[in-house]
């Protein structure tokens, strides 16, 4: 930044004139936003000095004895890694249900974020992504860090991984822009947005009466559909027929009322491995997971030859998620599609049914027509299965023991406790230890496939992962993100080593911000996914050992509590409620059983190497 720039900026804050950076701060306090992830550079540097305004003025006004109206402040969390920036934002946004805000200086800045936007791109993660460029007057003239169109275009480089993409080359377009980029990141599609500021429009004076008013940015969620297509709904899925829900990612906001609508079907639910949140893991009718690391008690129930229907929701029936099984046209013709408007679908036009529109406002009014079917028919108390017990409705969705349940049929007990972890094991201990409230985030590789099949909760929603773009690493920055977005309950991330060798400096986050942050590393030292799929496809075995590190040393050197657990004996002997007493981030360094082969059958088969 040249210091005539920096004196100007400098200057602001004494003669009481508002620069582009701090509108942009006023708009985003407007509309909810309190916290900015980002890594500092000169050339976003305005930004962090409007922050820094923006959070003293606020104080000023809370100081104030007769103010009545107390400004929230906008925490900047900075990582160590551009990209951990976008995937705290990413986990943030997960968590708290809004859109979340990341920033990086020019050049490779930028360039740093771009994986991560990519990967809450390809999961439809509603994120504004601000970068700088320099000068104006200077584009094209190989200054530092120039990243215009004439040099390295960061404005192409986003275009293909954003909903809106944009740089702003007047102070005039600023507002327009700004308003136009939140509605796209939150209008379904969902998705990341990104606007380009150069450094003049950054510190740019702004008049005190551009004031954006207080109605809310974000466009009205759609609330129709196609009522022929409904109508046809309730012809085809009744309770004289059996049906079976097959549930995708975009079914999770609307999880509740889709499972209450099975449970006055008696109709059985599978989940893709992005979805398996939506239910908890007791639910007498769940089967399991369908597609990558999937269990054969969903596919057995999909490919039951005694359905009538296959209620499918919010998913685009990608190969990955469903083992490709939905390409079976005995599977499609019994499919009842229902999806948003305009979704992505893979769905052929031999299926039952195409319904789009609102998940919401669908299953809001298909189990009002399926409780008065109920009562007109009299059948309710028919349907219901004899079960050993009924728990009343907790964490969003209705708990009912099974002992068939499919948490008690993939159950693995380790009895040589003096034995490395077995990572099946692994997986059946943690929720047990941990409190029913935590949140798990689960990273690329292994970690997916074990946890995808082992891994059971009985609380809803608190499930999450990023197989999209598959970015290794997401989980570390995202856990992070999401312990920024609510204090009342612990985050787990479990990642593996070679996940962890990526990401691992932004523990340094959570230890700086006194963070509940729980990491699990399974320690195997190997890119384990790597290692097993060359070893059952037949490929060279190259490329995928890692060093034997402690992960222990690493975490006690940056700050944060780190735990060795080298057997199932010291797994079991865990005190998490110990470590939970205390503030900050703890690391477990778990050595796992590096022969155990994970469940990745249909990853081999999708890559043609089974």
């Amino acid at each position: 930044m040249s210091n005539a720039i920096r004196k100007v900026e400098q200057d602001l804050p004494r003669l009481n004139k508002r620069t582009a950076a701090d509108f942009i701060l006023d708009y985003l306090s407007q509309i909810d936003i309190d916290k900015i992830f980002g890594v500092p550079g000169g050339a976003i540097e305005p930004l962090f000095d409007a922050i820094a305004r923006f959070n003293r003025n606020a104080h000023d006004s809370i100081n104030m004895k007769n103010s009545h109206e107390q400004t929230s402040l906008i925490d900047l969390i900075v990582s160590r890694h551009e990209v951990g920036a976008a995937f705290m934002a990413d986990g943030y946004a997960r968590e708290s249900g809004r859109m979340a805000v990341c920033c990086a200086t020019t050049g490779p800045g930028s360039t740093n974020l771009i994986t991560g936007v990519a990967s809450a791109y390809q999961d439809q993660i509603p994120m504004l992504v601000l970068t700088p460029q320099t000068s104006i007057a200077n584009f094209g003239q190989y200054d530092l860090q120039d990243s215009c169109d004439d040099a390295i275009s960061i404005i192409s480089m986003f275009s293909t991984c954003t909903r809106y993409n944009s740089m702003v080359t007047h102070i005039g377009q600023l507002k327009h822009k700004l308003i136009k980029a939140v509605k796209a990141a939150n209008t379904h599609p969902r998705g990341p947005v990104h606007l380009s500021i150069p450094m003049e429009i950054w510190n740019h004076e702004m008049e005190d009466e551009v004031i954006v008013n207080n109605a809310s940015p974000v466009a009205a969620r759609h609330e129709g559909y196609a009522h022929d297509g409904y109508d046809e709904l309730c012809k085809l899925v009744n309770q004289d027929k059996k049906s079976l829900f097959l549930l995708g990612p975009e079914s999770l906001p609307y999880a509740q009322a889709i499972v209450e609508c099975a449970e006055l079907l008696n109709a059985e639910i599978i989940t893709t491995p992005t979805a398996k949140g939506a239910v908890q893991a007791n639910h007498y009718l769940y089967k399991g997971v369908l597609g990558f690391a999937g269990h054969t008690q969903a596919t057995e129930a999909l490919m039951n030859d005694d359905l009538d229907n296959i209620i499918t929701i919010g998913t685009n029936l990608n190969p990955f998620e469903t083992a490709g099984l939905c390409n079976n046209r005995a599977v499609v013709e019994k499919m009842v599609y229902i999806n948003h408007f305009g979704s992505d679908s893979l769905v052929s036009d031999a299926s039952a049914l195409q319904l789009y529109g609102s998940i919401h406002k669908i299953f809001h009014d298909f189990k009002k027509d399926l409780l008065a079917q109920s009562v007109t028919n009299k059948t309710t108390q028919n349907m219901l299965p004899t079960q050993s017990s009924h728990v009343l409705q907790d964490m969003r969705v209705t708990k009912i023991y099974c002992e068939r349940s499919i948490a008690a049929l993939t159950r693995v007990d380790q009895l040589e406790k003096s034995a490395v972890v077995k990572p099946q094991y692994l997986m059946r201990k943690l929720p047990e230890l941990l409190p029913l409230a935590a949140r798990y985030h689960v990273d690329a590789g292994n970690s997916w496939a074990w946890a995808t099949h082992y891994l059971h909760l009985n609380a809803a929603s608190n499930y999450k992962v990023s197989m999209g773009f598959g970015s290794m690493g997401w989980a570390v920055g995202a856990a992070v993100g999401a312990a920024c977005a609510q204090k009342e309950a612990p985050v787990v991330c479990i990642t593996g080593d070679g996940s962890y060798l990526m990401s691992g400096q932004e523990i340094t986050v959570a230890v700086q911000q006194q963070l509940s942050v729980i990491f699990v590393v399974l320690n195997d030292s190997a890119y384990g996914m790597v290692k097993h799929g060359q070893r059952i496809g037949g490929a060279e075995e190259i490329g995928f050992e890692l060093p034997r590190v402690d992960f222990v040393l690493m975490a006690q050197a940056v700050g944060a509590r780190g735990i060795s657990i080298r057997n199932a004996q010291e797994l079991d002997e865990l005190d998490v409620t110990s470590l939970l007493s205390e503030k900050g981030p703890v690391l477990l360094d778990i050595y796992i059983d590096a022969a155990e082969v994970p469940p990745m059958a249909s990853r081999l088969k999708e890559l043609g190497r089974s």
